[in-house]
């Protein structure tokens, strides 16, 4: 009985393990399927080709840099600002400008700017950024240390008043130079809100609307001319929000400026660097000239070759008779240094 009842339990153990083997090479076969249909799969998608009884739609693109909003409008205007003396202005500038003379003439009484004494130059500025606004530069010029120098916005419309921005006033800035101060900053905001722009703008133009309106190194120009950046401005978004914007300027306001926006569309801050010196012109052309000694001849006075190298050194040995009244024997190349001459 025992003998019987371990054979029936030793065949059973081997059913077991034939049931094991059986089990575990049906798996490797399903992998073995599952590996070559995804191999498969791999190869039909790298080659673009459709599965079988598939279809194929492509992907729309994705845009992999996604640009702020506030920087949409950038490059849109053009980026110069034409600067026109009062002969060569618009008849229709000119009637603006007449109608608003006792208003400016007001404004200006109030930073003591001397409007009413003296000859004032005057010129437009043309800014494509700021196109509802008439802009006028005034300068008076008594010499060295004594400028005095304005600007004045006029509003197109109905919406806004004429404002005056003053920049220097017999020589001086009245609180700190006109480019960086709040007052210039305050006014160029509000002329901003009169334009309706919102906290969209073409940022590099505005910002070169900002440098020709605020400049204290111009000159004013006899004829049209144009303002215009040298080479291409940086445009950068700040830390917190808002933008900046960095460009340099040729005459006539040379100068490196950074103009900083918040986030709001508002001007907050700039920067500004002047090129040279305080008075800043066109180096006339230089003239080379030849300082130092004239070099020895080369020839003699026969026109032959004089030799050229060092001078030798020594002195020559003298032809005459000795101080015995003796004659000097010749040398020859048997004495030696220790031989009495």
């Amino acid at each position: 009985m025992r003998a019987a009842l371990f054979l029936r339990r030793e065949s059973g153990s081997r059913r077991v393990v034939v049931w094991l083997r059986m089990i575990r090479n049906l798996l490797i076969a399903v992998l073995v399927i599952l590996t070559a249909g995804m191999a498969g799969f791999l190869a039909y998608g790298q080659t673009g080709e459709a599965l079988p009884g598939t279809k194929v739609r492509k992907l729309p693109r994705v845009q992999e840099e996604t640009l702020d909003p506030r920087l949409d409008q950038a490059g849109k205007l053009p980026r110069r600002v034409a600067v026109h003396p009062a002969n060569t202005m618009k008849q229709e500038d000119k009637d603006l400008a007449a109608g608003t003379v006792a208003t400016i003439r007001q404004r200006a009484a109030f930073f003591d700017l001397g409007f009413s004494e003296g000859d004032w130059q005057q010129s437009q500025l043309d800014c494509p950024a700021l196109a509802q606004h008439l802009f006028l530069r005034f300068t008076r010029d008594r010499g060295a240390g004594d400028v005095s120098m304005f600007v004045a916005s006029i509003p197109r419309g109905k919406d806004g008043r004429v404002r005056v921005i003053p920049i220097l006033r017999r020589g001086y800035a009245l609180i700190s130079p006109a480019p960086t101060n709040r007052l210039t900053i305050a006014a160029f905001n509000q002329i901003r809100a009169e334009e309706r722009m919102g906290e969209k703008a073409d940022w590099p133009a505005l910002s070169l609307c900002y440098a020709a309106l605020s400049s204290a190194r111009w000159a004013e120009p006899h004829e049209d001319v144009v303002l215009t950046p040298l080479g291409s401005e940086t445009l950068e978004l700040t830390e917190n929000g808002g933008v900046s914007v960095a460009l340099e300027l040729d005459t006539p306001a040379p100068g490196r400026w950074v103009v900083i926006y918040d986030r709001k569309g508002q001007l907050s801050g700039t920067e500004y660097t002047p090129f040279g010196n305080e008075t800043w012109r066109p180096l006339p052309p230089t003239i080379t000239e030849i300082h130092g000694r004239l070099l020895p001849p080369t020839t003699d006075v026969k026109g032959q070759p004089l030799p050229l190298g060092p001078t030798p050194a020594g002195k020559p040995l003298p032809t005459g008779p000795g101080p015995t009244g003796q004659p000097i024997p010749p040398t020859s190349p048997a004495d030696s240094q220790t031989k009495p001459q």
